[in-house]
């Protein structure tokens, strides 16, 4: 039904437009012709990007947001079905569909490469869209965060190659059937939509099944219970431990500067090659993506440029100044497997890590409190924020100070903090060299970029 619907579509509306992966398919979709609109609860970098492209884009939920002429809207997934401008649409007669449900379309009609996983989607997207770019394929892609090298969440080539993050917070990736699909790895987030992790395990499996081609990191130990002798043929392996992988990584140097290891593929060697974004979890990504070229027959030294210029992705591990004798960073990090990678970036810094930590929505810190728990043994001090809710209702026995609790029981080093003044008079109490890093998906960037910026302003 939703292929009709944008078969026919001309002029579409976005609700929520604001999102990362709604605004980088609003910008895709504008280059192609089509007439875009919509609406979000208030501005921010991407609303400000679209608005200088010339799109209108209504700051609050209203009816007459909805223009008669619209042939389509657009839902994010953290959009409600009661949103007025959802109801206005269906009183309308316009057709509706999620966003997981535009990008379905967009995946499925394309020459396409999928990336999942549960944790490093848009670095390796990332990673892949430079890659392409490089080899001169002019690909499109449609990214979860801010490429830094172009200061934007999508690539708009002419190619046909079409590069996406695919989604598994709410099965939308089930949806997809890409040409080439890649599995970073799996893990127990989202279980507020799965229910338990075997279902979402499965739907991963189920994605895999749905990939034409497959690259997936043998190092995941979800991802070695996936048996399809059928895929065999289309299937490449890659590893950082293992030499059974059809790609592995071997001599690896971690350092603060980023990494240099030496890989086998399965027609060549590549040494020595140059990673500039630093984190051993990066050296996985990275050889995702040298399967990805092993595929497309891409060479060598195209590899070796674009590990080398590489700036990574806005909010992973983003150098954003310093505070006092700190240097601080600010990280997406919001899943206890996602916070230990960062703070073991970060050690390669310093062994001196302070961490300011802002759990992620009630039902993941419900069901994750005891990894989260024990998610910050290595820091000197961490200062935990109140809960951001994500549009979710509170939970009975669930909030930050709780967490608190349980992190001192287990390394005595945690801090609840109610306000950016509280935070401040800890952070001015630290009188050492070290690492401060931002953790979180809500707005904790907001937060320690303004207690960075006020910092640099008093300082001057």
């Amino acid at each position: 039904m939703f292929k009709e619907a944008i078969d026919n579509a001309k002029k579409i509306h976005f609700v929520g437009i604001g999102g990362v992966g709604m605004s980088s398919i609003a910008q895709y979709l504008l280059s192609k012709g089509y007439t875009i609109t919509g609406s979000d609860i208030e501005e921010n970098s991407y609303v400000e990007k679209l608005k200088s492209q010339g799109v209108k884009i209504y700051i609050g939920h209203s009816l007459s947001n909805i223009e008669e002429d619209v042939d389509l809207v657009v839902a994010s997934s953290a959009v409600k079905n009661d949103n007025i401008e959802l109801v206005q649409a269906d009183k309308l007669n316009i057709p509706t569909v999620k966003r997981y449900q535009l990008l379905a379309y967009l995946v499925n009609n394309s020459n396409s490469i999928a990336v999942a996983g549960s944790h490093g989607k848009t670095t390796t997207t990332s990673l892949c869209a430079s890659l392409l770019k490089n080899a001169g394929l002019d690909p499109t892609a449609i990214i979860g965060g801010k490429l830094r090298n172009i200061n934007n969440n999508v690539i708009i080539g002419n190619g046909d190659h079409l590069i996406v993050e695919a989604d598994e917070s709410d099965g939308g990736f089930l949806l997809l059937n890409p040409r080439i699909g890649i599995v970073t790895n799996i893990d127990n987030d989202h279980l507020g939509f799965y229910g338990n992790f075997d279902n979402e395990k499965l739907a991963f499996f189920d994605f895999m099944e749905n990939s034409e081609k497959l690259i997936i990191n043998l190092d995941d130990p979800i991802i070695k219970q996936w048996k399809n002798p059928q895929k065999k043929s289309d299937l490449i392996t890659y590893s950082i431990k293992s030499k059974k992988a059809c790609v592995y990584a071997y001599d690896i140097e971690a350092t603060a500067l980023g990494s240099r290891f030496s890989v086998k593929t399965p027609s060549k060697r590549i040494e020595d090659l140059n990673l500039k974004i630093i984190g051993q979890h990066n050296i996985s990504n990275a050889l995702a993506v040298i399967g990805l070229a092993e595929i497309l027959g891409i060479d060598e030294e195209i590899v070796r440029h674009t590990l080398m210029q590489f700036e990574g992705v806005d909010r992973r591990f983003t150098y954003i100044g310093d505070y006092n004798k700190l240097k601080v960073f600010d990280d997406y990090a919001h899943h206890p497997t996602e916070i230990k990678a960062t703070l073991k970036a970060a050690n390669l810094i310093s062994k001196n890590i302070y961490a300011v930590f802002q759990p992620h929505r009630f039902s993941r810190t419900a069901y994750l409190m005891d990894e989260f728990a024990n998610s910050f043994k290595n820091v000197k001090r961490v200062f935990i924020l109140d809960i951001y809710a994500a549009a979710e209702p509170p939970m009975d026995g669930i909030d930050s100070q709780v967490l608190t609790q349980k992190v001192n029981e287990i390394s005595a080093n945690a801090v609840y903090i109610t306000n950016e003044e509280m935070l401040k008079k800890h952070l001015n109490q630290i009188d050492e060299e070290g690492v401060l890093v931002a953790l979180g998906a809500g707005s904790v960037s907001k937060i320690i970029r303004k207690i960075t910026d006020d910092y640099k302003t008093s300082a001057a």
